[in-house]
């Protein structure tokens, strides 16, 4: 502000208001006193007694309308300092606007987003009141840009912009954080509140195309993850993690956006793909294993980030633990859909479902790291598992990682046989087997995971608005499971 009043390059006071004003008023005192001094010699050269006085008189008043003068040059400075002021304000306003916006689609950027999010985390512990985000990325943008081209792709992401804007409401913040990742800031809402929000953002998006081109109507698919305070964690980081965690696991289940001619030449869709076709075939065999398989999946991917696992390794664990039991395809129907108790070599071949899942899987090159976890899915870390009895660290990271998860949804889920374990009493049991059924490293991860969730670790997997309540028919056991009545429910592992 003070280079603004007085630019040193302005050295005649050309343009800056207070040195034309301090030349203004040094005129005025000249010409007052040029007259002044001319009055008062006209008096002493007449001898008028009154010369004297006048002179004082002249001073004073000289010093007077010099004061009045300056006050009033101060306050024109005043005037002009706060105009200047209030001018850089709204510029520097107008700047930090500019520079926190998304310039495709006006939404705000990724610094912006980050700040805000640091000062609504304050705000959030400060008065104690949740806070939700959302983390989205859009499905197929790849391949919407080499189809139709980049100009298409940035009018879906303006498209986009547009829907989060009109389905999240002006308090919330919408910001695009990265190419083809968006985050929405939503102060004060829990997590069903943020939940909501997403249904809507899906829904709308199911609703109506992005984008119509001359050959198709372009749907676009976002995943969508979400994290919050206190529930998904303390800290900025902590909640970031939970979010893109969710993130991760649920991308794997969106289906995209829809349009005619597509070319089904992604890699990572024709992955996906073959998962979803194998995942199909156990599903028609026996829904409730398969549904059980899609729990364990989504958890065994979170407790893997947790572990800060390479994104692979996490993509790998995910689709053995989708897959575990593909190798009951080949058990027998009077075996697999018997309601006694199975006899000892009914067992033996149950136990087969291992390898042959193994088989089945390792046949595909893309899933042989996921095929040795399927192999390895039963055995335990004190070598008393099977089919091979492996111990420790021969046992597949995976494994070990997808045995603790298995372990949990069998005790925490409803049978007709039995009720459901609490959740505090499923937790103590895989206490109690740490170091002997379980991997110790792998236990503490996944009790880092339930701490962050207090209303239920698995719950805050299933996927969004939907709740399925595994029941049996006519009091007869699930498929796939036979329990003698002395065995307690880590036996049935």
């Amino acid at each position: 502000m003070a280079d603004i009043l007085s630019d040193p390059g302005d050295e005649l006071g050309q343009g800056n208001p207070r040195s034309l004003i301090f030349f203004r008023i040094l005129a005025f005192i000249v010409s007052v006193a040029a007259v002044i001094g001319v009055v008062a010699a006209h008096f002493q050269l007449e001898g008028d007694p009154l010369a004297p006085a006048l002179g004082i008189g002249a001073v004073v008043g000289l010093a007077l309308t010099v004061h009045a003068m300056l006050a009033l040059a101060q306050a024109r400075i005043n005037s002009e300092r706060k105009l200047i002021e209030t001018v850089w304000r709204t510029r520097q306003a107008e700047m930090r606007e500019v520079a926190g916006r998304d310039e495709l689609t006006e939404l705000q950027n990724r610094r912006f987003f980050y700040e805000r999010l640091h000062e609504e985390l304050q705000t959030a512990e400060r008065s104690k009141k949740p806070l939700s985000i959302l983390m989205l990325d859009v499905d197929d943008l790849k391949l919407i840009n080499d189809e139709f081209g980049h100009q298409v792709g940035d009018q879906v992401l303006r498209s986009l912009g547009r829907v989060l804007n009109s389905e999240v409401g002006e308090k919330n913040v919408t910001a695009r954080i990265g190419g083809d990742e968006f985050a929405v800031i939503l102060p004060g809402a829990d997590r069903k509140e943020a939940d909501k929000i997403a249904w809507r953002i899906w829904d709308q998006l199911a609703k109506t195309p992005v984008k119509e081109t001359a050959s198709a109507s372009i749907f676009l698919g976002v995943s969508v993850g979400i994290g919050g305070y206190p529930w998904g964690g303390e800290t900025l980081e902590e909640i970031i993690h939970w979010a893109d965690a969710k993130l991760y696991a649920n991308k794997l289940e969106r289906k995209g956006f829809k349009h005619t001619n597509r070319n089904g030449k992604d890699e990572a869709r024709l992955v996906a793909a073959v998962v979803d076709v194998l995942s199909s075939a156990l599903d028609i065999r026996d829904k409730m294993t398969h549904r059980h398989a899609r729990r364990v999946a989504r958890m065994s991917a979170f407790v893997a980030r947790e572990m800060k696992l390479a994104d692979d390794q996490v993509l790998q664990i995910e689709y053995a633990a989708a897959l575990h039991d593909i190798g009951k395809i080949g058990v027998a129907d009077g075996i697999l859909f018997k309601p006694e108790p199975l006899e000892v070599d009914e067992w033996q071949e149950m136990r087969r479902h291992s390898e042959l899942g193994y088989k089945i899987l390792n046949r595909v090159d893309f899933l042989k790291d996921a095929a040795e976890i399927v192999y390895s899915h039963h055995e335990r870390f004190d070598g008393s598992g099977y089919p091979r009895g492996l111990a420790g660290k021969e046992i597949a990271l995976g494994a070990r990682v997808f045995s603790v998860v298995d372990a949990y949804d069998a005790m925490t889920s409803r049978r007709p046989y039995r009720e459901a374990m609490s959740q505090e009493d499923a937790l103590e049991e895989i206490m109690r087997h740490s170091g002997t059924q379980f991997d110790p490293v792998t236990v503490q991860a996944f009790m880092r995971m339930v701490r962050r969730n207090p209303d239920g670790f698995r719950d805050e997997h299933e996927e969004f608005g939907t709740r399925v309540v595994e029941t049996g028919k006519n009091g007869h056991q699930p498929v796939g499971v036979n329990v003698p009545s002395k065995m307690t429910p880590l036996d049935t592992l």
